[in-house]
C-alpha cells in the first residue's frame, strides 16, 4: 500500500513538473524554440545548453519545454473532445436503447474499424497537416472507448430504482443526466479521461514523428526525436532527451490513472 502511494505521489508530481514547466520555463528563458545559432551547433549538455543544442544550433531544453506545450495542449484538447462526443454518444445509445442503441454502436464499430493512418491522411489532405489537424485525427475516433464505457454503465444505472422513479415523475432528460446519470458515472469517465491523455500524447508524438502532425520549426517531442534519430551515434543527447520526455510522461499518466482506477474499484472497499 506504501508503494502504491509513493508510485501515485511519483505520478502526480511528474505531471505537475511538467504543467509547471510547460508554462514558466519558455517564459523565464532567454531563448525561444526557433533561435538559431550555427556556430554553436551539436553543442553537448552543459552551462549554457543544459540539453545541449541540435544541428542548427537550437537550445534543445527549451524546445522540449515548448514541445511539453504542444504535447499537454494536444491532449488536454483531444480529451476534452472525447469526452463531449463519447458521453453524448454513449448516454444517447445507452438510455433510449433498441433502435436507436444499434444504429449508434454500429457506426462506433464502423469507425472504429478504419485504419487510424488513413483517417489522418485524409484529414491532412482535406485542411492540410498542423496541430489542428493532429487534434482532430485523435478526437476522430478517440471517443469511440468513453462512448463504450459511457453506454455500459447508463445501461446499468437505468435499471436502477430511483431513475425509474424520477423517470415516472416527469424528470427531463437533462437533469435526469445531470442530477443522477453523471455523478454516478463519473469515477468511470475520470479513469478514462486519466488514461486517454498519455495514448493522445503518444499518438501526437507518433504522428510528429510520421511527419503528419506538427510541422518544423515548432517543438514537438515527436519532431525533435525525428531530427535525433539520425545523429544517434555522434549526437545522442538529441534523441535521448525528447525520448525520455515522452516516457516519463506516459509513466506518469498510467500510474495516476491506476491510482484512479483502484480507487474506484468497488472491490477495493469490500
Amino acid at each position: 500500500m506504501n508503494k502504491m502511494r509513493l508510485l501515485t505521489w511519483f505520478g502526480i508530481g511528474v505531471i505537475g513538473f511538467l504543467v509547471v514547466g510547460a508554462v514558466f520555463v519558455p517564459l523565464l528563458s532567454s531563448h525561444t524554440y526557433y533561435d538559431t545559432h550555427l556556430h554553436l551547433k551539436n553543442m553537448p549538455p552543459c552551462r549554457d545548453f543544459w540539453f545541449g543544442s541540435d544541428e542548427l544550433g537550437r537550445d534543445i531544453f527549451v524546445r522540449i519545454w515548448w514541445g511539453a506545450r504542444i504535447s499537454l495542449f494536444v491532449a488536454a484538447a483531444a480529451s476534452l473532445l472525447d469526452l463531449c462526443i463519447g458521453v453524448f454518444f454513449g448516454f444517447t445509445a445507452g438510455y433510449f436503447g433498441g433502435k436507436v442503441d444499434a444504429s449508434l454502436m454500429r457506426v462506433a464499430d464502423i469507425l472504429y474499424a478504419l485504419p487510424y493512418l488513413i483517417v489522418v491522411i485524409l484529414l491532412i489532405t482535406l485542411i492540410g497537416s498542423g496541430l489542428f489537424t493532429v487534434i482532430l485525427a485523435l478526437a476522430a475516433t478517440g471517443w469511440i472507448n468513453m462512448a463504450r464505457i459511457v453506454r455500459a454503465h447508463v445501461l446499468k444505472i437505468k435499471q436502477l430504482d430511483f431513475i425509474k422513479s424520477a423517470q415516472v415523475l416527469g424528470v427531463r432528460r437533462g437533469r435526469l443526466f445531470l442530477r443522477h446519470f453523471f455523478p454516478n458515472m463519473a469515477g468511470p469517465i475520470l479513469v478514462a479521461i486519466t488514461m486517454t491523455i498519455p495514448s493522445s500524447i503518444s499518438a501526437e508524438a507518433f504522428l510528429s514523428f510520421m511527419g503528419l502532425g506538427v510541422q518544423v520549426p515548432c517543438a514537438s517531442w515527436g519532431v525533435m526525436a525525428y531530427d535525433g534519430l539520425s545523429a544517434l551515434s555522434f549526437y545522442p543527447w538529441r534523441l535521448l532527451f525528447p525520448a525520455a520526455f515522452i516516457s516519463v510522461t506516459m509513466i506518469g499518466f498510467h500510474i495516476v490513472g491506476d491510482a484512479l482506477c483502484e480507487c474506484m474499484d468497488p472491490v477495493t472497499f469490500s
